[in-house]
C-alpha cells in the first residue's frame, strides 16, 4: 500500500509548555512523526527503547544527550542508540521529523 503525507500541510502549533506531536505515516518499519514546537518550548529528559533519527525540517533545536548539547539547524540530523538520555529545546519556532522503530510508542513521545 502507498502512503503520502505532507510535513509542512495543517500546521497546528500548540500554545503553553508542550509542543505539537502527529503520527505523519506508520509503516511496516517505522512512525514518522511531527514535532511542531514554538520558541522555548521543550521535551524534557527522556529515552527510547528503540534508535531513533531526529532531523529538523525548520528551524532550530538546541539537543542535549551524553553531557553535550548540540544546536541543531535546519536540514540536520542526529541518530541515537537505544535508552540514550536526550533532551530538545526550541531556539526559534521549529519543525522536527522523529522516526521511530514501529513497535516504539507514540504515546511516549506525547507524555515527554
Amino acid at each position: 500500500m502507498v502512503h503520502t503525507a505532507s510535513f509542512f500541510e495543517e500546521l497546528h502549533y500548540e500554545d503553553g509548555h508542550k509542543p505539537a506531536i502527529k503520527v505523519m505515516i506508520k509503516t511496516d518499519l517505522a512512525k514518522e512523526i511531527r514535532i511542531l514546537f514554538r520558541k522555548g518550548q521543550e521535551m524534557k529528559e527522556h529515552k527510547a527503547p528503540y534508535p531513533i533519527v531526529v532531523q529538523i525540517l525548520e528551524g532550530s533545536i538546541d539537543f542535549g544527550t551524553d553531557g553535550q548539547r548540540y544546536v541543531l539547524n535546519k536540514g540536520m540530523m542526529i541518530v541515537l542508540p537505544a535508552n540514550q538520555v536526550h533532551d530538545l529545546i526550541a531556539l526559534e519556532e521549529s519543525m522536527v521529523r522523529l522516526s521511530l522503530n514501529l513497535l516504539d510508542q507514540t504515546s511516549r513521545v506525547e507524555k515527554v
